[in-house]
């Protein structure tokens, strides 16, 4: 009868282990953070405006003789705009071809001669621009302001 009371007792105790393990739940946990918190870092964006036409001297002239002539846009003085690190002269003749690109900063980059050509090439409105650029330092990106844009007038 020593043998029966183990056969009995086995089953009972797997059956209480079990019973004992539905009833405690596992589940994974959980955790709840709130927190409220503003940055203080204030984010905005510049603009770079175009240069005050008072603040410009340009002179522009067409020359001719008989069939010949030239087409000239100097900037003699202009004032720096804000937020800008580099300032530019695009000349472009009658046809929408852009003609010169040149650095206010340098001599150089200030006057724009087209040549003498025949009257026929230089006849109409010739537009040039003075504007700001933001260049980002070690980049090839750079920030366009708004132009400031004048015409130069040749029969």
């Amino acid at each position: 009868m020593h043998g029966k009371g183990i056969v009995w007792q086995v089953p009972a105790i797997i059956l209480a282990a079990m019973l004992l393990l539905l009833g405690v739940h596992i589940s994974p946990a959980h955790a709840k953070f709130n927190d409220t918190a503003s940055g203080a870092m204030a984010v905005s964006a510049a603009t770079i405006p175009a240069p005050a036409a008072n603040t410009v001297t340009v002179t522009k002239s067409c020359d001719s003789f008989l069939w010949f002539g030239q087409a000239k846009i100097s900037v003699s003085s202009f004032t720096v705009v804000a937020h800008a690190n580099y300032h530019e002269l695009k000349v472009i003749d009658p046809d929408g071809v852009v003609r010169f690109t040149g650095d206010l900063s340098k001599a150089s980059g200030k006057s724009y001669g087209s040549g003498v050509q025949s009257t026929s090439n230089l006849s109409g409105t010739w537009t040039y621009q003075i504007r700001g650029y933001y260049k980002v330092p070690n980049s090839t990106n750079a920030w366009a302001g708004a132009p400031l844009t004048g015409t130069l007038n040749c029969p």
